[in-house]
């Protein structure tokens, strides 16, 4: 990863080598490779819990997701809700709400990518009492955290923008790029936090390479 910007209503500053800045939010980009990045389309008609649990089970059984094009919700140990809540900037957005600590999260869908390719990923959260980390984390062919973008520490803050760039690591293991060139990568959003995590307009473009 190359840089992590945030940026809120606040002025800015600079802390331990990161960038704080108030900047003017740019749209979602067109090549965006996260669908439905604003949560404003649902998955579908569900049924109650405790038949679909919608984030209430672990994720080893890899519970549905209630947005579209999102993999799924859900939690590895602990206790969390995921639901819906008001949008940054339109109806919904994804709330994670911690009801005994461990670690929740969500999933995109499989993004398919060659490797070496450069990313820009942007998002944006808010917090509400999160006591603990909460982070960006890429897997799938690479491994497991092959990249990781963490979110502002501090337990309570207003919509912020995070952004940072990665580079697609190659294929571990006997994993293999596919014939098309490309691997598959998964974008997590985990909170170890109690409290709420927000999460809104998430965006992962490729940089084009031919820019200085």
């Amino acid at each position: 990863m190359n840089y992590l910007l945030i940026h809120n209503c606040a002025r800015p500053f600079v802390l331990a080598g990161l960038l704080f800045a108030t900047l003017p939010a740019a749209a979602a980009a067109a090549d965006n490779l996260i669908q439905n990045s604003s949560f404003e389309m649902r998955s579908g008609p569900r049924r109650d819990y405790p038949a679909e649990p919608w984030g209430y089970d672990d994720l080893d059984t890899l519970s549905r997701s209630p947005w579209a094009h999102w993999g799924y919700s859900g939690f590895f140990a602990g206790d969390y809700e995921i639901k819906l809540g008001p949008g940054r900037t339109g109806a919904m957005c994804a709330r994670l709400i911690c009801r005994q600590r461990g670690r929740g999260g969500i999933c995109t869908d499989t993004l398919r990518v060659k490797p070496g390719t450069k990313l820009h990923f942007r998002g944006f959260f808010k917090a509400v009492g999160a006591k603990g980390p909460c982070f960006v984390n890429l897997e799938g062919d690479p491994g497991d955290g092959w990249a990781t973008i963490n979110l502002p520490a501090a337990p309570d803050y207003d919509w912020t923008e995070v952004a940072g760039e990665i580079t697609v690591k190659p294929p571990r293991a006997k994993r293999e790029i596919g014939a098309d060139g490309k691997i598959s990568i998964y974008l997590f959003i985990y909170t170890k936090a109690y409290g709420e995590l927000w999460i809104d307009d998430v965006t992962l473009t490729p940089i084009d390479s031919a820019k200085p």
